[in-house]
Order: C-alpha cells, then structure tokens, then sequence
C-alpha cells in the first residue's frame, strides 16, 4: 500500500515537473518568436537618414546562434524597443492620415492629434513612403513623403481658421513643436506652410 502511494506522488510530480517544463518552453519559444520578428522586419526595410545607434543586426543575430549572447538575459531590450521609433509606421497609417486630415479640416473637436503631429514628422514619412529601383533597392519618396507632411499642415491651418478662440491644449503643443521644427525646413514649400500655421496659433 505504501509502495502505491509512493509510486501516485512520484507520478504526480513528474507531472507536475513535465508541466513546468512544458510551460517554460512555451514561454521560451515565444520569446524568441518575438526577437525574430523584430529582427526581420529591422533587416528588410533600409536605415533611415537618421540610423538607430545600436550594434549592427547581423552581428546580433550571429553571436546570438552562436551562443555568444546569452539569452534572453544577455539581449539589449532597449536597443530592440529603440528600434521601433526608426521603423515606418504601423500599417493602417495611410488611412489614419486622411481620416485625422479631414477631422481637422472639419474644424471638429475629436481630432486625433497625434496621428497630425506624426503626419509633420519628414523623416517618419520618408520611411512611409518608399519606392523600389529598378535593381530592387527601396528608397524614400521623398516628394510623396513631403507632401504627406504638407497636407498635415494645411489640415492644421483649416482647424485653426475655424477653431481661432480654442485654448492650447498639451496635445496642440506637441502639434505646434512638430510645426516649429518645419518652419526650420531646408525645403522651401514645407518651410513656406509651417510659417503659415505658425502664424495662425501665434497671433
């Protein structure tokens, strides 16, 4: 009787331990998941003119197979997450920019003012708005880029005329901080609108 029940507890702790296993497996593989996908989508798209400052991908990928990088605890997280800020936006984006554009020409109060001050951001854009080459490489398009940012700012100025009396809010602050940044552009027509908006919040 007492070799049953020693033989019951041994079975339900090999159990027990074939669960953990199990469950520290799982959360194993999809750790790893995660890493390959960002590490994918960082070596398909081009670097931006402004290039993420973290050790090269390739180089992390192969110290990675080859051990040389313990895992998970030996990965610089905060190189991963800052690479996120140097990626093209999530998709959907082409739609979100006419949707907030035409809120804001509106003159409306629901206007998503962060999906605007991502619209005035030319380098986020240049990573949006892509071309392949004849020999398969992708570039910016720059023009398309620009004048995704230029219709921002005229959204802007349209919710302004109608919207004169409105306080500034935080959300308008990071907007107008966006605006104030293009009104230093290199390009004149960007330069020219952003002067124009500037106008219209400052009087």
């Amino acid at each position: 009787m007492a070799r049953h029940k020693r033989t019951q507890n041994n079975y339900a702790m090999a159990q027990e331990d074939s669960g953990l296993v199990k469950r520290g497996l799982l959360l194993l593989g999809l750790m790893i998941a995660l890493v390959v996908v960002v590490l994918t989508v960082m070596l398909r798209r081009n670097p931006s003119k402004t290039p993420v400052e973290s050790p090269p991908v390739e180089a992390f990928v192969i110290s990675l197979v080859r051990g040389d990088v313990a895992f998970p605890a030996g990965v610089h997280w905060a190189n991963v997450f800052q690479a996120a800020d140097h990626m093209p936006s999530p998709t959907g984006w082409d739609i979100r920019y006419t949707a907030a554009s035409a809120l804001a020409r509106r003159g409306g109060d629901n206007v998503p003012w962060d999906v605007l001050a991502e619209m005035l951001d030319e380098n986020r854009q240049m990573r949006n708005f892509r071309v392949q080459l004849k020999n398969g490489k992708l570039v910016a398009d720059e023009t398309a880029a620009r004048t995704a940012v230029i219709s921002g700012l005229r959204a802007i100025a349209d919710w302004h005329r109608k919207n004169a009396d409105k306080k500034k809010t935080p959300e308008l602050a990071e907007v107008y901080a966006a605006v104030d940044r293009l009104a230093a552009s290199s390009v004149m027509e960007v330069r020219s609108q952003a002067e124009n908006v500037r106008k219209l919040y400052l009087r």
